[in-house]
This record gives structure tokens, C-alpha cells and sequence, in this order.
């Protein structure tokens, strides 16, 4: 899009020293840890939807793994870590949840990679698959290295003192963009900034259908996360846009955006 050229394009993003975005998909490598993260798959999606008499072809999952598959192609890592809700609905797992789950857990774990789980508010009755395919299952957080990884749902405890960056999902941050005719579209989004003297980096939703929430007009007080609500000044993160195909576009803090018509 014309109104892209607002942000600055840049292939192979590094957001921090050892943290890089996967090409122009939604998800991160941490080098000095060998971990590909993703955030918010919400398997089983489609058939929440049919629930509420809305039918859409049930090709998310074979979209999600693909996406997944060339991550993992690109950065060829040891372990994959995913910050919470990896399937959608919040009680028994449904026939869909049950069958696609553990699909991608046997793929995974059938290409040698250690797989990680940090729950998500969406990820009940989900420990006896993980159990099931060796899957380690983390509640509420996952540390690593210098890294805490938490879904994002809550507000958490002191933070180790040798910890440097914290990543969450939940938010499914998108950008507002409108092109030259006034067409406004949403693009996913990570989101960089900082909480004390943490570096806090919010990952986009994995899923295709989780469109995400426009984090340039909504108010601070309505997102989601209580970590982005209550803790973080919110206008002093930046975006930065992933589109599969078109790169990865690094735009200024929230605050400056919403006082401009990108």
C-alpha cells in the first residue's frame, strides 16, 4: 500500500541484539537461545464460528502449519515455544481442537524439536494432549536465558533480576493503515517497548482469522492485555508490521500515529 512508505521497510528485522522477526512472518527467533516463538494459534476457530451459524472453508489450520513450516525452514531451530492459546475455545477441546492439536504436536515433535507450551486463557483441558506428545506445559510463564514468556492475560509477579525482555501474545496487535483512496485495512503487528527496565515485545496472532486490535484507535483503557492496559505507556511503543510477501515495516510510537492519519 501507497501509505506504507509512512513506516521504514526492512527485510531480516532485528528488534534487539539476538531477537530477530522470521523473515516477514509473525514470529520471532531468539539466536542465543536456538527458539523459534508464535503466539496465539486459536486452533479450532472455525468450528467456534459454526457454532454461531457462521461457515467459512476449515483451511485455517493447513494455512497456520504452512506459515509455521516455513519459520522453521528459514531459522531451523531447536525448540518452539508458544505463548498461549493454541486452541480457541475455553472448555472441552472440541472434535476439530482434538484432531488438528495433535497433529501439529506429532509434526513437531517428529522433526526433533523441543516444543513448549505457555498457557493460555484458551488452553484448558490441553495438558493431557501435551503430556501425550512430551510437550512441556508452562503456567504461567516460561523463563529462558534472559528471557520471561508469558501469554499475557494477567499481570505477573517480580521479575528475575538477571531477566532482560519480556514477550506476551494475547493482544493480537494490528496497525490501522488507509491507502491514497481512504481505505482503511489492519495489518498485524509486533509491538516493541518497555516496562521498567524490561524490554517488553508483544507478538501478533499466528491465526489467520484472529484480526487483532487496532492498537492506534484503541484506547489504552479497552486493550486487552492488563500488562498493556495498566502497566506500559502504550503511545511510547512502536509497531512494526509483518505482511507475508510485501516485508516488514518499522512506524513510529503509537502516540505520534494517532495523532496523524496514516
Amino acid at each position: 500500500m501507497d501509505s506504507m512508505q509512512n513506516g521504514c521497510f526492512r527485510v531480516g528485522f532485528e528488534l534487539l541484539k539476538n531477537i530477530e522477526i522470521v523473515a516477514d512472518l509473525p514470529g520471532l527467533y531468539l539466536r542465543d537461545e536456538r527458539a523459534l516463538v508464535i503466539a496465539d494459534l486459536h486452533i479450532g476457530y472455525e468450528q467456534a464460528l459454526q457454532k454461531q451459524g457462521v461457515y467459512i472453508p476449515r483451511s485455517t489450520y493447513v494455512k497456520t502449519k504452512k506459515v509455521i513450516n516455513d519459520m522453521i525452514d528459514e531459522v531451523k531451530p531447536e525448540k518452539i515455544v508458544m505463548l498461549g492459546d493454541v486452541k480457541h475455545e475455553f472448555g472441552v477441546p472440541s472434535d476439530q481442537e482434538w484432531i488438528e492439536v495433535k497433529d501439529l504436536l506429532k509434526w513437531l515433535m517428529d522433526m526433533g524439536l523441543e516444543v513448549h507450551v505457555v498457557r493460555g486463557n484458551h488452553d484448558n483441558y490441553i495438558i493431557s494432549i501435551l503430556k501425550k506428545y512430551g510437550a512441556g506445559f508452562h503456567d504461567p510463564i516460561m523463563s529462558i536465558g534472559r528471557y520471561i514468556l508469558a501469554h499475557g492475560h494477567k499481570l505477573l509477579g517480580e521479575m528475575p533480576k538477571d531477566v532482560e525482555v519480556l514477550l506476551i501474545g494475547h493482544e493480537h496487535p494490528a496497525l490501522a493503515v488507509k491507502d491514497h483512496f481512504g481505505i482503511k485495512r489492519k495489518f498485524k503487528c509486533f509491538l516493541k517497548g518497555s516496562w521498567n527496565e524490561l524490554t517488553v515485545i508483544v507478538l501478533p496472532a499466528l491465526s489467520p482469522l484472529a484480526s487483532g486490535s487496532t492498537i492506534n484507535e484503541t484506547p489504552q483503557s479497552l486493550l486487552l492485555s492488563p500488562i498493556l492496559k495498566d502497566l506500559v505507556d502504550i503511545d511510547s511503543f512502536k509497531p512494526i508490521v509483518v505482511e507475508a510477501g510485501a516485508g516488514v515495516y518499522e512506524f513510529p510510537e503509537i502516540g505520534k500515529l494517532k495523532s496523524t492519519v496514516i
